[in-house]
């Protein structure tokens, strides 16, 4: 199996995010949880839409992972890259919270994942596809 920047970007934002939403989830749904535990809630303010999205996100990689192979890897760092990158310059821009309940913390974080995802899939591109590119 090849290993890419992109293959390792999405592996690690499949499991990050399948667990951060899984557990935000949970907390708003078990309310005991959040009496147990409640600086999770406490930081995060994650809506369940929020962790719904995270959820949905985080299995699609790990499908992308598991059943895509390399291009599939590639297409979900490039997409996901492309929508943390957006959601943060919209976030900042709007000053609007959105649906998902966006906290100003949130859109550093989104930037840079975004951006990291973006790099990831450019250093996974074949070298003869990136030298193309570049004199095109």
């Amino acid at each position: 199996m090849k290993r890419s920047p992109a293959r390792l970007y999405t592996a690690l934002a499949g499991v990050f995010l399948l667990l951060q939403g899984a557990s935000t989830l949970a907390f708003r749904l078990v309310p005991s949880l959040d009496e147990a535990f409640p600086h999770l809630l406490g930081v995060t303010h994650m809506m369940p839409a929020h962790s719904i999205l995270h959820i949905v996100s985080g299995l699609l990689a790990l499908a992308l992972l598991r059943w895509g192979g390399e291009r599939g890897v590639q297409i979900f760092a490039a997409g996901f890259g492309a929508f943390y990158v957006a959601l943060a310059v919209y976030g900042w821009l709007a000053k609007d919270p959105t649906v998902l309940h966006l906290q100003p913390f949130d859109h550093p974080f989104h930037l840079v994942l975004g951006l990291v995802g973006l790099v990831a899939v450019r250093m996974s591109l074949p070298r003869s596809r990136r030298d193309s590119r570049a004199r095109a």
